[in-house]
């Protein structure tokens, strides 16, 4: 993998169910991608990779080997728990955030997770930007500490 700072986005790449279709393309281009750059990060998601190869290794690979990475909880997506659990066995840095209206899971619950707004209001996604930039840089400062257990 790249030696320049990435951030693996974990998240509902798929339209899910209860969410208008391109949902989560949004999320992603308007608010994780742009937190990201402002917090000194190159975000990669898994759809992003264009070489041929199996992509579970690639998502493992990444997942296993990316400095940072966000995990959006929001629509409670199987997949997306999955991949969190490998990063979190592994004391990964990672940013958990869910949109406003996507109640939280039981066992998730005492984890602190960082939300942002669902809506695609203009303003509503500049909040959102800057709460998620503020998630992530919060999470590299926390991972600096060698007693820090990550998420």
């Amino acid at each position: 993998m790249d030696s320049e700072k990435t951030c693996f986005v974990i998240m509902p790449i798929s339209d899910q169910t209860d969410y208008e279709p391109g949902h989560f393309d949004l999320i992603y281009t308007d608010i994780i991608k742009v937190a990201c750059k402002k917090a000194g990060y190159t975000p990669i998601r898994a759809d992003e990779v264009k070489q041929t190869n199996l992509i579970h290794k690639d998502i493992l690979q990444r997942i296993l080997d990316a400095p940072m990475a966000i995990c959006d909880l929001s629509s409670n997506n199987p997949n997306v728990m999955f991949e969190l659990g490998i990063r979190q066995a592994f004391d990964k840095p990672t940013v958990l955030i869910k949109d406003n209206r996507t109640k939280s899971i039981f066992d998730l619950s005492p984890l602190r997770h960082t939300e942002y707004y669902s809506t695609h209001k203009y303003r509503d996604v500049l909040k959102s930007q800057d709460i998620v930039t503020n998630a992530i840089l919060s999470t590299e400062k926390a991972n600096e500490d060698e007693k820090n257990i990550n998420s």
